[in-house]
């Protein structure tokens, strides 16, 4: 005999998000982002200047 109850297939979960704090949020991390990429490429570009190149 099975006695145990049958778990659904999908749960839904309502949330109420914020919006204007999310997207400050996302904004913030999009400009650290962005910094790395500068700082990552400008590092290539002193690494790179000293090699000759063919």
């Amino acid at each position: 005999m099975d006695n145990f109850q049958k778990r659904p297939d999908k749960a839904y979960i309502w949330v109420n998000i914020d919006f204007d704090k999310v997207k400050h949020r996302i904004d913030e991390v999009t400009c650290q982002i962005e910094q790395v990429i500068q700082k990552h490429q400008l590092s290539n570009q002193t690494r790179n200047s000293g090699k000759i190149k063919n």
